[in-house]
């Protein structure tokens, strides 16, 4: 039997581990959640059953029912959770790019129109002065109202206005041109904000809506899942704690086996990426001319400079050729895996330097030494940079440990979703239990890109 299976825990939590329906359908939120899974029965239905062996099995194999169901909802529950929440960070930071981009189109709009009203101001002032010069001519009006206008034919005559006024008119004209456009632009950014800041309000509404799912789903196993156990030890003349120890057990085999595919997987799909951007920007470079070597003048003889070594094969063409063309860069190393950041609705600490001093405060209980802090530090700020809300954009790994899935973390707190400290409790226990020690894990996350 693994290690694992070996941790005390209370054996409703042993349920939170399952995996293998994880990548079933995730529960909708709020109005359309299904109902918690009925029928459970009661200790008289578990004493009635012992009477025969077919009663008693078939009592048996409806709790173990009963408990999978259970499960099965927490983690389709938690899945949802931070799938939610991502969701809303990225139409979040949408609305806060479009909420910058209307600010700067706003502030080009005011510029343009105060120029716009700076030139007909001085538009005006010529006019006023000419009039009482008596310089005005018919002219000057006509290309005043070919400005209002905008009529092209009529700015023609401008011309028989002064240069200076022609100046003037071709000003304004261009900023009013400049202004219109830049009024454009403000609009359509606006209504794109205000289209983004319904959307995002939605996906808010849908991350809290889906919090809230978690929590009853993780108070429903907690109110039902003891007694369950209780009653199927019952049933198979064994005790709950060892039932919720094997249930566990069974659990986190299947999660640790699961949850390593989906790692593989997703390690290997972002490194083909990265190749193939890596082999792109080979092609684009190798497409790209090579500069020419500067051409000899031969009119220039150079008498210092040497001449052919014997044997050597001159070219008469050019006498002192330029440095051969640098080689094309190296590609770069790969990039950590896409993590965004959601606002997780409940209050989410992001605190990584609070996170580490906790780690490390945690080590001796793990049985390891500070020696092992330096890789574990490695390992997690590769893995999250010790984020609490951490999502890999890959596989949809969660948290500072980065389970997958997420709502493994569940066996050890129901927390999980906001709490470092729930997620960095089962890191540990999940370290130690996997790979021994922090730098065995980080070996093997340097090596294969995944732990």
């Amino acid at each position: 039997m693994p290690l694992f299976v070996t941790i005390a825990r209370l054996p409703w939590q042993g349920g939170l581990l399952a995996l293998a329906l994880a990548a079933g359908t995730m529960l909708p939120a709020a109005a359309d959640e299904p109902p918690p899974p009925g029928g459970y029965p009661s200790w008289a239905d578990v004493q009635e059953a012992k009477s025969s062996e077919a009663a008693k099995a078939a009592e048996i194999a409806t709790i173990n029912g009963l408990l999978t169901d259970l499960e099965a909802d927490s983690e389709a529950a938690g899945g949802m959770a931070v799938r939610s929440a991502a969701d809303y960070a990225a139409a979040d930071a949408a609305l806060q790019a479009a909420t910058s981009r209307l600010d700067t189109l706003s502030a080009h709009a005011a510029r343009a129109n105060a120029e716009l009203a700076r030139h007909r101001k001085d538009i005006g002032a010529l006019a006023v002065q000419s009039y009482k010069t008596g310089g005005t001519n018919a002219g000057f009006f006509v290309a005043l109202d070919a400005l209002e206008t905008n009529s092209v034919q009529g700015l023609n005559l401008v011309k028989l206005v002064g240069d200076k006024t022609a100046t003037l008119v071709a000003n304004a004209a261009a900023a009013e041109k400049t202004a219109t456009a830049l009024t454009e632009q403000e609009k359509a950014a606006r209504s794109e904000r205000e289209r983004l800041s319904g959307e995002a309000k939605a996906k808010l509404d849908a991350a809290r809506s889906a919090q809230d799912s978690l929590a009853r789903r993780v108070a429903e196993e907690q109110r039902h899942g003891s007694e369950l156990t209780a009653q199927l030890a019952t049933l198979k003349g064994t005790t709950a704690a060892m039932e919720g120890e094997y249930r566990q057990g069974q659990a986190a085999l299947a999660a640790y086996e699961a949850a390593q595919a989906a790692k593989r997987a997703a390690a290997e799909e972002q490194a083909r990426g990265q190749a193939e951007a890596a082999a792109r920007a080979a092609a684009v470079a190798a497409r790209q001319p090579k500069a020419p070597a500067p051409a000899a003048d031969p009119g220039q003889a150079n008498p210092a400079q040497p001449g052919p070594a014997p044997g050597a094969v001159s070219n008469p063409g050019v006498s002192n050729p330029g440095p051969p063309a640098p080689e094309d860069p190296a590609p770069a190393p790969p990039s950590p895996p896409a993590v965004v950041v959601p606002s997780v609705p409940g209050g989410a600490v992001n605190d990584p330097a609070g996170a580490k001093s906790y780690a490390s405060g945690r080590l001796p209980a793990y049985g390891w030494g500070q020696d092992q802090f330096l890789c574990l530090a490695q390992l997690w700020t590769k893995e999250s940079n010790w984020l609490t809300t951490a999502t890999n954009a890959y596989s949809g790994a969660y948290g500072i440990p980065q389970a997958l899935p997420p709502g493994k973390y569940a066996s050890a707190g129901g927390d999980w979703l906001t709490s470092y400290r729930t997620q960095i409790e089962w890191g540990l226990g999940y370290i130690r239990d996997r790979y021994g020690s922090p730098c065995a894990a980080w070996n093997h996350s340097a090596s294969l890109n995944w732990y």
